[in-house]
């Protein structure tokens, strides 16, 4: 699989299966890393991570991926760009869980494809290129 533009968002589901060891997401994400690909996050997958993490009692795990991915931040322009996207698909009659608005439109601003397993949401958000995710 060829990673054009080199930079990706990896999503909250493939995240979790990587912590866990599964090989699809590890094998994937060892091959992306060996061909250079820069591996990011963004603060509302954190989110969604830390919020499992705090249940589960395994916060440093997160910590541990905070450190080694680049992590996108929601910005001013990001957020109007989400507004401007959430509007358009409610007009169309769209619905988007609005995490995943979320994550898409940092990835996209910021020319990122997003790695999921969620292909039905990120598909929606315009622009966005989608690298779809199964566990094999």
């Amino acid at each position: 699989m060829g990673y054009e533009g080199g930079k990706v968002v990896v999503d909250t589901d493939v995240l979790i299966d990587y912590l866990r060891g599964r090989r699809p997401a590890v094998d994937e994400l060892v091959r992306m890393m060996d061909q250079g690909v820069v591996l990011a996050t963004t603060v509302v997958n954190i989110f969604e991570l830390s919020w499992g993490a705090y249940r589960l009692g395994r916060t440093r795990e997160v910590e541990d991926l905070v450190e080694a991915l680049t992590i996108l931040d929601l910005t001013v322009r990001e957020a109007v760009k989400a507004g401007e996207e959430i509007a358009h698909l409610t007009s169309i009659g769209q619905i988007i869980e609005i995490r995943d608005l979320l994550i898409g439109v940092m990835a996209r601003e910021n020319g990122y494809a997003v790695y999921t397993g969620n292909t039905k949401h990120f598909g929606m958000i315009r622009g966005l290129r989608v690298i779809p995710y199964r566990r094999g």
